[in-house]
């Protein structure tokens, strides 16, 4: 065993670290190599990759009464706007399912802010009305995507901006107590935010899967790998080692959800690059691992998510070689599908729409 000696001049303390993460690297590579599950049958017919389409192409006949015709060209599509019901590929973003907590770009709460502020039965009373009125069918058998991106369920995970749900969440615990110390408010902020971040989350789409029982459900961007550093030189695109673990231990979700939803958009900087190869062969082989996980008696399908153009810039379609970084790799690899998703940059105007759209499409 290799033992790392800390300080100097002392005696050494034996700290096992290198073999803390072989074993932990280890338990990651059994999970994936003896789970190995029968897939679960193909959400078309005898189609083991599907493409779907999930952007507003509807607004071309609104806006510039040109007529769109997808289905020669995707198995299933479905656009993003609320005016729409009973669509195959069905998103619903913060303020469509629910009474989603959040807080706005100006930290203003809505819906009470943080998960532990909201009533939990007033939510999923109107998320039972939410999913009646954008999936009326009972027999729905698309794909059902809840697309909330404004916090993460697990503390360590809500950095940056999202950094604003664990000062909110303290804040409570400081107004709730007196005489508490830092580590005591930490700890209690912690265990409540998530808590009540699993309950959210759990219990909304437990709710999708029991009314819409034969519809893929699951939450956009999960699994992610947090591979994003792309600028670092000798970038090997694979996941760190602490976020495949984070991973893990969203089990709870995995097991409540009946499929995946990874995200490989890329940026325009880094063009046909080997990097945006190996960003997005990590982040589906990433999610393919979680799939075996779960207690269900099948592989959990992924459903990768991408995009036209590139993330910094809408109307800048990919490349074919980094179509190839995506959506090839994302088959190749033995995902399920593909998502293409939009927005109204797509449809801002009849020229962008007519001769680059279309003739890329087609």
């Amino acid at each position: 065993m290799l033992m790392v000696p800390v300080g100097s001049g002392q005696p050494h303390h034996a700290v096992p670290v290198a073999c803390a993460l072989t074993c932990s690297w280890l338990l990651l590579f059994f999970h994936a190599a003896f789970s190995q599950k029968p897939a679960k049958l193909p959400l078309v017919g005898r189609k083991p990759f599907i493409a779907a389409w999930n952007a507003p192409l509807d607004l071309c006949t609104v806006k510039y009464n040109v007529h769109t015709n997808l289905e020669h060209l995707f198995h299933i599509s479905g656009s993003p706007r609320a005016v729409h019901t009973g669509q195959n590929v069905t998103i619903f973003y913060a303020n469509r399912l629910g009474l989603y907590p959040f807080y706005t770009d100006h930290s203003i709460p809505i819906n009470g802010g943080l998960p532990q502020n909201c009533n939990m039965n007033d939510h999923l009373l109107k998320a039972y009305r939410d999913i009646n009125h954008f999936i009326p069918s009972e027999d729905f058998a698309g794909l059902a995507v809840i697309d909330w991106e404004y916090w993460r369920p697990q503390w360590n995970r809500n950095w940056h901006k999202k950094d604003i749900y664990r000062r909110k969440s303290r804040e409570l615990i400081t107004q709730a107590y007196v005489n508490v110390t830092s580590s005591q408010i930490e700890e209690l902020a912690s265990k409540r935010f998530e808590k009540s971040a699993r309950a959210f989350m759990q219990k909304t789409v437990q709710l999708g899967t029991f009314l819409r029982p034969n519809g893929l459900w699951g939450f956009y961007l999960y699994p992610d790998c947090h591979n994003y550093n792309l600028y670092e030189h000798n970038y090997t695109g694979s996941c760190p080692l602490l976020e495949s673990l984070r991973n893990d231990e969203l089990l709870w979700l995995w097991n409540s959800s009946t499929a995946l939803f990874p995200s490989v958009a890329i940026r325009k900087s880094q063009t046909d690059s080997v990097s945006n190869l190996h960003f997005s062969q990590f982040r589906v082989l990433e999610s393919l691992r979680i799939a075996g996980l779960t207690s269900h008696s099948y592989d959990l399908p992924t459903f990768v998510y991408t995009r036209l153009g590139y993330r910094d810039e809408a109307m800048a379609f990919l490349t074919t070689k980094d179509l190839i970084h995506t959506i090839g790799e994302s088959a190749a690899l033995g995902a399920a599908g593909f998502v293409i998703w939009g927005d109204l940059n797509l449809t801002s105007s009849r020229v962008s729409l007519i001769l680059h759209l279309y003739c890329y499409l087609i």
